[in-house]
């Protein structure tokens, strides 16, 4: 039994049935995904930042300053090097501060992060110093307040202290 060869005008006909095929495939599986949105709401904070914003959200109110919670890095910062804009984009556009106080007129005067026992790790270590170092270059006080309920008080008063 021999093979047979396809004529050239079938070829192309096979070529083009697949290729509806498969755009038709992907306008469905688009589709699909558009009408399920397997997505759910969750809480803008943790629990811990939370119980932090509260504090923080008293004290800020005695002094006129607005939060902004969980800002991304990149919402606030540019990329001065053209040349390299997307390799320095991609350290900032997935990071957030915790909280970013700011005056009335939002402009900010500082960050905030609440350092709970997740900070300890080595890539966390890391993430934590290449944020130090930004809030140097771009001439912002990065403040960080270890996960210690008790404490936040005296420890926002003394930040807001600084600042005002």
């Amino acid at each position: 039994m021999g093979t047979k060869e396809i004529p050239a005008e079938g070829m192309v006909c096979l070529l083009a049935a697949a290729a509806v095929i498969w755009i038709f495939g992907r306008i469905i599986r688009k589709r699909k995904f558009a009408r399920d949105y397997p997505y759910e709401k969750k809480m803008l904070l943790t629990a811990a930042e939370y119980r932090f914003y509260k504090v923080l959200k008293e004290q800020c109110d005695r002094n006129r300053l607005l939060i902004c919670p969980k800002v991304r890095m990149e919402d606030f910062l540019s990329v001065t090097d053209r040349r390299n804009r997307n390799r320095y984009r991609g350290f900032i556009k997935s990071r957030h501060i915790d909280f970013i106080l700011c005056d009335r007129d939002l402009h900010m005067l500082a960050g905030v992060e609440l350092d709970d026992a997740s900070h300890n790790t080595p890539a966390a270590e890391r993430t934590d110093a290449f944020k130090d170092h930004v809030f140097k270059k771009i001439g912002l006080p990065l403040y960080r307040v270890p996960a210690a309920p008790g404490q936040y008080t005296a420890r926002i008063r003394k930040i807001i202290d600084e600042l005002i």
